[in-house]
């Protein structure tokens, strides 16, 4: 009796950038650990690169966890209307592109991802940014993490353009909201977990921000369209599982716990597919 050999593939787990959306990811990817999920790579763009990096760490989710749901807006907001507007007489209006420096948030995260590098993490992770010297999406996998960290979550006009070796960043969802590209043209992969997160962003009553956010939305359902066919062409299998919260903002955070929860509950709702457990079982071929 021998057994044919196969090479062995692996599943990817890929989260989305989302407006706060560190809540629901975090329940999710603690609900992942809980149903006995590890995917081998974790990708993840803007609030999805944060919560991926610490996953990646190998850092217990419930510690995560308890980090999230105790922020407070004094946590990551930097001093308060006086202060903000010395900065811009500072800087200038040339100079200026962005209410937070993003200091208090790299202290926030420095006990956790502190130096750490990419090549220091116990899994493979992907942090997706917008390059806007070089004019391109890109998807860092080496380097100091957390300088990545901070490129891929600073949404525009709320943090500063970030810089990375003389190169100029913003919010990674900008690019590419879904970093799964690269885990599409991966031969060791066969499966890609992808957790997208609705958070119920109420419709502006401007009629140019309801245009700009239209817009963003027709290219992101583009992008998606266009990376289900080339997982088809390579053989991957994709699941998009959507979680669907309360609105959360800078100023009220009040329903994180219940993001949280919501997030945790999409990974036990989903688990036969997350798990695969519907796949056909492989025998040993006898000759």
């Amino acid at each position: 009796m021998i057994e044919l050999f196969f090479p062995r593939k692996h599943a990817a787990l890929c989260l989305k950038s989302a407006f706060f959306g560190f809540f629901a990811h975090t329940g999710f990817v603690r609900g992942l650990n809980e149903i006995g999920f590890k995917p081998s790579v974790v990708t993840g763009s803007s609030s999805g690169a944060m919560i991926g990096a610490l996953y990646a760490t190998g850092i217990d989710m419930a510690e995560v966890e308890t980090m999230v749901l105790g922020l407070r807006k004094s946590d990551f907001w930097e001093g308060n209307s006086f202060t903000q507007l010395g900065r811009l007489i500072r800087k200038g209006i040339k100079g200026y592109s962005g209410v937070l420096t993003g200091k208090a948030t790299r202290k926030l995260l420095y006990p956790y991802l502190g130096n750490k590098k990419f090549s220091d993490l116990p899994m493979r992770l992907g942090i997706a940014v917008s390059n806007l010297t070089k004019s391109k999406r890109e998807l860092i996998t080496e380097g100091n993490v957390l300088d990545a960290v901070m490129a891929s979550i600073a949404f525009p006009f709320l943090y500063e353009i970030q810089k990375l070796n003389d190169d100029e960043f913003l919010d990674g969802g900008i690019g590419d909201g879904e970093p799964i590209k690269e885990l599409i043209l991966d031969p060791s992969i066969d499966r890609i977990i992808i957790h997208q997160i609705n958070n119920n962003r109420p419709l502006s009553q401007n009629l140019i921000k309801r245009a700009f956010d239209a817009s963003a939305q027709i290219i992101e359902t583009e992008s998606e369209d266009l990376k289900s066919l080339l997982a088809i062409e390579k053989g991957k299998k994709l699941i998009r599982l959507e979680t669907s919260t309360p609105y959360l903002s800078p100023k009220d955070f009040s329903q994180g716990k219940f993001a949280l929860a919501e997030g945790r509950g999409t990974a036990y709702r989903n688990k036969d597919e997350i798990l695969n457990q519907n796949a056909l079982p492989t025998f040993p071929f006898p000759f």
